[in-house]
């Protein structure tokens, strides 16, 4: 539950409060075994069902609840309701997922949005990676709204482990009211109670595909930030496998190799302690083994455990890494610091997409990325072409990156230069 919830937050920064705020609400904790329980039933494809408010009547003497608040209360109950409903139209892929000791998750998600979609529903996944179910439906509630028509939707965000998150909307007057809640499915018992509506501060349908919106915060607001971008339009298929293999898992976190211009001739801005970090991860699955306890701390790493990574990724001789670095040739190793309270990474970085491709003559493969962040309410902020060569048994290499266009509304980017030696020494002493 805790990568679940972390991967959400990095995502959609404006759903922390999912997670971190108890507030008055729900968020409706489902474990596997009611789901069975309550038995699998069909379902029509209809969010909008009205379910009977419940509650009792006062008795005489007690404070009246105001209209408002009745009415609150009773849209809560019918969300709850109708997200149990929801949740009965794809309990067998559930329990089907839960006999496979290591569920695909992102197999899961795409049956889930399947299943959602054969029966009316508006669905996509999380992380933008899967093409929305129904998403005609979607475009033509954006396109209403945009004409400050009346028009109402319900989109579901389907998580790896079966939840959603759920975003119920209407318009009227090019004025866009969002509801959101949740849905998790596990066995826990408790959790930060949730449910909130807003009018988004601002909203916007791009041309690209992408429904952005935003909700306002106070000046001085220390929270997490409200934009939320949810692709509506598909994308070639292609593109996407190319994005999940090449670029996904390298990203734009704490690294330059998508938002500079290198190649294997001049590796340019590259640092390759940030290289090493991220290449590291890609390799084995897991955050280098050397703790980052935000106080003065470094490391001297073995030179095979540290270029074996990057050489995996990159066709670069040990000469130049070491050149660039600081290598102990008596020891054999290079030193490590990692990165600490002064040159830490900002969180709420933007996601990569690969948008448009290109076979080379050599076999290289050209790949269009364009950076989607929400934090900017930005479907685009900076497009590149990163070339990568495709080596044998599922391997390959970086080539090269050059950046094509950086959007003008950029004040600066979200890469953080780690400390140079003689800050470390200044700052960290």
């Amino acid at each position: 539950m805790r990568k679940i919830r972390l991967r959400v937050l990095k995502r959609f920064p404006a759903l922390s409060r999912v997670f971190h705020t108890a507030c008055p609400g729900t968020v409706l904790m489902v474990s596997l075994a009611a789901i069975f329980a309550v038995g699998i039933t069909g379902c029509q494809g209809n969010p909008e069902e009205k379910q009977p408010d419940a509650g009792q009547s006062p008795r005489s003497g007690e404070a009246q609840p105001d209209a408002g608040d009745t009415q609150l209360q009773a849209k809560k109950q019918r969300i709850a309701a109708d997200s149990q409903k929801i949740i009965k139209c794809y309990a067998s892929i559930i329990r089907q997922a839960k006999k496979e000791l290591d569920t695909d998750t992102f197999k899961l998600q795409q049956d889930i949005i399947s299943c959602l979609g054969k029966s009316g529903y508006i669905a996509v996944d999380l992380d933008n990676q899967i093409d929305m179910a129904n998403y005609q439906q979607a475009e033509q509630f954006c396109q209403s709204a945009m004409k400050g028509e009346k028009a109402k939707a319900t989109l579901l965000l389907v998580m790896d482990n079966g939840g959603f998150i759920r975003y119920d909307m209407a318009s009227e007057d090019k004025k866009l009211t969002v509801t959101v809640s949740s849905v998790f499915l596990g066995n826990e018992e408790d959790g930060a109670g949730y449910f909130e509506t807003f009018t988004s501060s601002s909203w916007s349908y791009t041309k690209k595909g992408y429904l952005l919106f935003e909700q306002y915060h106070m000046s001085g607001f220390d929270g997490p930030p409200g934009q939320t971008a949810i692709r509506i339009r598909p994308l070639d298929e292609t593109c996407r496998e190319l994005n999940r293999k090449y670029v996904l898992p390298l990203g734009y976190r704490g690294h330059k190799l998508l938002i500079s211009d290198w190649d294997g001739k001049d590796y340019g801005e590259l640092d390759f302690y940030d290289l090493y970090e991220v290449m590291y991860t890609m390799k084995y699955g897991k955050d280098v083994p050397y703790a980052d306890e935000y106080t003065r701390v470094q490391y001297e790493v073995p030179e095979e455990d540290f270029e074996e990574p990057i050489q995996t990724y990159l066709d670069v001789d040990s000469a130049l890494i070491r050149a660039n670095t600081v290598y102990h040739a008596d020891s054999r190793s290079y030193r490590y610091r990692p990165r600490g309270l002064y040159d830490s990474i900002e969180p709420y970085e933007p996601y990569p997409e690969v948008t448009a491709y290109e076979r080379q003559e050599d076999g290289k493969l050209k790949l269009t990325v364009e950076a989607v962040w929400a934090l900017k309410n930005s479907d685009c902020v900076m497009t590149s072409e990163l070339v990568v060569r495709p080596l044998k048994n599922g391997r390959f290499q970086y080539v090269s990156n050059r950046v094509v266009s950086v959007s003008k509304d950029m004040e600066r980017l979200w890469y953080k230069p780690r400390l140079t030696d003689g800050e470390w020494e200044r700052l960290t002493q």
